[in-house]
């Protein structure tokens, strides 16, 4: 008995990696049918508009380019027909074979549990292989848990970015202002206000950047973040009033904050994406172990 349990459990597998591609292929497919669609709208719009105009259409038939240009669209017409009746066969095939997979899975999936249960009921080895199986998913929703957690503060340190860019890109403006016209005591307080407003959220953005380590060391992905680098990056602003030379060099060092911002910006994206593919990849082991066990 359970050799045909797991000789069931290879079946599944196979059809759930085949269900995967599938998936894929029938996407690819729908994409392909409605950019088809949208061509084929185009191009008899186009022949429409051509045989409903009128003044326009009276001077190209005298000068002999009307029956030209009209044949033109009409054989793109035909060739994007051409295109849209295919991909819509494809798409049609291939959502076919999905559901067909699909059912297939769950006929099996429904023979699975008849036999798991059975086997639960009189095989004390079995028993103790589902509570294993059902820990390490314990384990994996924990861990998914973890991901998510890391993946939020990681969002707020991306919108805490966006945040504190917004004052430094307006100090910028006011500075390249300030250096190209008559310096005034107006346009050096609007500067230097979202200097000081830029500082208080680097200030707030580090706090978070702390978080986001944090939560990144829970999921042993810690080693990608430089943060050493990044802390003390809003001390940068405290040289700005005790050691200002020229405008210029304000404008530099706004500059690099700027820049430095940007560049951990990328950094963090790029995590975000590595926490995404951890998720994605520990919810489909999860979702296999509950269809298998």
């Amino acid at each position: 008995m359970i050799e045909k349990y797991e000789a069931l459990q290879a079946k599944l597998k196979s059809l759930l990696k085949k269900e995967e591609s599938s998936k894929i292929r029938f996407e690819e497919n729908t994409i392909r049918y409605e950019s088809a669609k949208a061509n084929f709208d185009k191009e008899s719009e186009d022949i429409e508009k051509l045989q409903t105009e009128s003044l326009s259409t009276f001077l190209k038939r005298l000068i002999g380019n009307y029956e030209k240009r009209l044949d033109k669209e009409m054989q793109e017409q035909m060739t994007a027909k051409m295109e849209l009746d295919l991909s819509l066969a494809l798409m049609l095939e291939s959502r076919e074979d999905l559901a067909n997979v699909q059912s297939t899975i769950n006929q099996t999936t429904a023979e699975l549990n008849q036999l798991k249960e059975l086997l639960y009921r009189q095989d004390s080895d079995f028993r103790e292989k589902i509570s294993t199986e059902e820990l390490n998913r314990a384990q994996l929703k924990q861990e998914l848990i973890e991901l998510e957690e890391a993946s939020a503060a990681g969002e707020r340190v991306l919108n805490g970015i966006d945040f504190a860019l917004e004052d430094l890109d307006s100090a910028d403006s006011f500075s390249t202002w300030d250096m190209f016209t008559d310096s005034s005591f107006i346009v050096d307080m609007m500067k230097y206000n979202k200097i000081d407003k830029a500082e208080a959220k680097m200030n707030q953005l580090e706090q978070l950047l702390g978080h986001y380590a944090k939560e990144l060391k829970d999921v042993s992905l810690d080693t990608y973040l430089s943060y050493e680098k990044f802390s003390g990056m809003g001390k940068t602003f405290d040289i700005f009033f005790d050691n200002i030379f020229s405008d210029w060099d304000t404008k530099d060092k706004i500059g690099r904050n700027i820049e430095m911002l940007e560049n951990l910006g990328t950094t963090i994206k790029e995590l975000q994406n590595k926490l995404e593919a951890n998720k994605e990849e520990i919810q489909k082991k999860i979702e296999e172990s509950e269809i298998l066990y």
